[in-house]
């Protein structure tokens, strides 16, 4: 009996040691990166990736399993294994349309908006995408277009405003654009140096469509972007060399870590390009070369986060040189900016204090070319430094299902244009000088409630004050108002939500537009010291479905811009026009978006866009020419696509298209900018764990399109391959 008892008992441990098994593996994203602090689980079993992104289950079911995936900003990956494996790749993508989580939106950690019309751009969106810029990456997400269609790699950065729904009229960006909290907006005219954030650095991007005045104020009317680097706390290094068409070379890296509560990280990038020509080569001349440019951008930073509490500091660094695509036209930049951020809890709530301060210096030369383009003379000179600080504090503190945010903000840019002038025989007078100082404070708060589990109301208000005082005998201004935002989000059922928003906006002139003229081409624009603020009323609503690897989401949305700051033509003898920035009465921009992805194969994804907008000038006594025109450099439709295949083995193809409608790049309409289509693709292949190689093809069908006239037509990038390699550590 004793015998009988011994071996039944060691059938039953032998059984119970052949019911586990072990699975082993790594979890990556589309790019092929590691994904650090993934939970993997397999019945009852589950663990963490490592920073290597790897993990080891030693009590998975026996036999046939089901091995699940999860990352915050993913959507979930499985994979069915049998009994005993290693070598399992986990691919997570991008979390779907419904998915996403938006901080930006709420201004910190705790989402407090209703779902909006948001959209995401990861990392490993960026790296399998084609495009050679952060700016041409954020062309596949909806509405997203600079001031003009030029690439930031051959374009001034005085033309790099951002404009989002059909809020456009001056080259002075309507949508503020953040890296971390901190305003990416050059302080003085609020264009974008989209190099300024090395692109191995950037985790996410979070595009925030509509005006959010009552969180952050005069920016952003068209919405905010938002470039979020990687958050501290993990050993990681991420590094990208390159070289390819037209002389170009780039290298990307960024390094962090974490010892005993302190954190360090760093980030650089350089690139340098021949460039290309940016004239159309029906009129090029021999003054025509290419628009080459170079840059060498980067940060470091450090940290204590202890627990209850945290504090940051970071020095970012920046300069640029850049042709213009003539020998005479150049400009440069140099850029030092110092940020710091700390937080924690108190009264039950959450904290967080941030401020920057920096200095820059802008260069730029203007010329004259003569008829037949085989000649030029220097006309202009323009030298702008510049001193700036911004500062912010902010409360939250949720209970229940509510959730309070109250804060405040202050900025201050103090800026001198000192200019030169050359006569027709080369004579220098000067130096005029110009500029002066903005200051612009604000309280603001907002409230999420939820009254019934399926309903979500956001009320947001915020007060500015605003001073612009010229350092000439010019009129100083100064300005209170008051921008609210009221919206809600239903959840009619587990696949359908609804939002609808109203909201009012103001954006005040900037220094660049009260003090500072331009001229490119034939085409002379004066500044204006008398402008003032602009003021924005808004409408938008929504549908978001999502079932069975299905998400799409439509919102259609109502803008009207008072006071809207636009280039008005103000004479014009033979080929030469002379504009002014003036304000004009009101821009009705009406429109609907669409976007959409589908996953319905582990191996695919299909993202889609659909755009069409309606921006017009109103109500214009003063410029009667305008009424009824449609609105400079607002397409009339857009369309994207991207298709994304990975293989579990390290293969990654995709193919992207955009499709851009007719625009004008004038007020009077009279200069048209002929839609087009453009197709990438791009392709990577990893070589060993953490070392992936990559090629890419930009405008694959070597289109030649128009971004501008000046009215002399000039062209977008051509046709260029990109070769490189990607190491990813640990």
């Amino acid at each position: 009996m004793r015998a009988v008892f011994v071996v039944i008992f060691c059938f039953v441990l032998s059984s119970a040691a052949d019911a586990a098994s072990r699975v082993a593996g790594s979890v990556v994203d589309a790019s092929g990166a590691p994904v650090p602090g993934a939970t993997v689980t397999a019945g009852t079993a589950s663990v963490m990736t490592s920073d290597s992104g790897t993990f080891d289950l030693a009590d998975a079911p026996d036999g046939e399993a089901v091995v699940r995936a999860t990352a915050r900003g993913f959507a979930p990956a499985v994979l069915t294994v049998a009994g005993t494996t290693d070598g399992v790749r986990l691919v997570l993508y991008p979390a779907s349309i419904t998915d996403d989580i938006v901080v930006t939106a709420s201004r910190g950690a705790e989402r407090l908006s209703t779902p909006t019309a948001t959209t995401v751009v990861t990392a490993a969106e960026l790296l399998t995408s084609a495009a050679g810029s952060l700016d041409d990456a954020l062309r596949g997400t909806p509405g997203f277009s600079l001031f003009r269609r030029s690439s930031s790699r051959v374009s001034n950065p005085t033309t790099q405003g951002v404009t989002l729904r059909g809020v456009s009229g001056s080259g002075a960006s309507r949508t503020l654009v953040l890296a971390d909290g901190v305003p990416l907006n050059d302080a003085f005219g609020s264009w974008v140096y989209w190099n300024r954030v090395p692109l191995a650095a950037i985790e996410r991007v979070e595009v925030v469509r509509g005006a959010t005045g009552d969180l952050y104020g005069a920016d952003a009317l068209g919405g905010v972007v938002q470039v979020l680097t990687f958050a501290p706390g993990r050993t990681r290094l991420r590094a990208t060399t390159e070289a390819g068409s037209h002389g170009t070379a780039k290298f990307s890296g960024f390094g962090g870590a974490q010892r005993r509560g302190w954190n360090y990280d760093a980030a650089g990038e350089w690139l340098r390009t021949d460039g290309v020509p940016v004239v159309g080569e029906e009129s090029r001349g021999a003054v025509d070369v290419e628009a080459d440019s170079d840059y060498t951008t980067g940060f470091f930073g450090g940290g204590y986060n202890p627990g209850p509490w945290h504090a940051a500091a970071r020095l970012s660094l920046y300069k640029e040189d850049r042709g213009n695509g003539t020998p005479l036209t150049v400009n440069s930049t140099k850029w030092t900016q110092g940020s710091g951020e700390a937080g924690g809890a108190a009264a039950s709530g959450a904290w967080i204090v941030r401020g920057a301060i920096g200095t820059q210096s802008y260069h730029q030369t203007f010329s004259a070319v003569l008829a037949g383009r085989n000649t030029e003379r220097l006309t202009l000179e323009q030298t702008l430094p510049s001193d700036f600080g911004n500062a912010s504090a902010q409360w939250t503190r949720g209970w229940g299902s509510n959730v309070l945010l109250v804060g405040a903000d202050t900025k201050r840019t103090t800026s001198t244009v000192e200019e030169f002038r050359y006569s027709t025989l080369g004579v220098q007078s000067g130096p005029f000088l110009a500029g002066g100082t903005e200051k612009d404070s604000a309280v603001f708060g907002r409230i999420s409630a939820a009254p019934h589990e399926s309903l979500t109301v956001v009320l947001g208000v915020r007060t500015d004050f605003w001073n612009s005082t010229p350092n000439t005998a010019l009129p100083e201004h100064s300005a209170t108002f008051i921008s609210p935002r009221a919206s809600l989000g239903w959840r009619a059922s587990d696949a359908t939500s609804v939002h609808a928003s109203v909201y009012r906006g103001h954006r005040t002139p900037t220094l660049n537009e009260l003090h500072r003229g331009f001229s490119v081409g034939s085409i002379v624009t004066n500044p204006n010291p008398e402008l003032n603020p602009e003021r924005l009323t808004g409408v938008e609503g929504g549908i978001l479905w999502s079932k069975r690897g299905v998400s799409a989401r439509v919102t259609a949305f109502a803008n009207e811009l008072d006071n809207a700051i636009t280039n008005v033509t103000i004479s014009q003898i033979g080929a030469a026009i002379t504009r002014q920035r003036q304000n004009t009465d009101s821009v009705h921009a009406t429109g609907v978006e669409f976007e959409a992805d589908l996953r319905l194969h582990p191996r695919w994804t299909i993202d889609a866009l659909a755009v069409a907008t309606r921006a017009t000038f109103a109500n214009t006594p003063f410029q009667p020419a305008l009424e009824g025109n449609r609105v400079p450099q607002v397409p009339s439709f857009q369309l994207g696509g991207t298709v994304t295949y990975v293989d579990p083995r390290g293969f990654t193809g995709s193919v992207q298209s955009r499709v851009i409608g007719a625009q004008f790049d004038d007020d009077l309409n009279v200069f048209n900018l002929e839609g087009f289509t453009v197709f990438d693709a791009s392709a990577s292949q990893q070589l060993r764990r953490g070392l992936h190689l990559f090629a890419a093809v930009e405008n694959l069908f070597d289109t030649d399109y128009d971004v501008g006239r000046t009215p002399l037509r000039t062209i977008g990038w051509p046709r260029s391959v990109r070769i490189g390699v990607r190491v990813f550590l640990p």
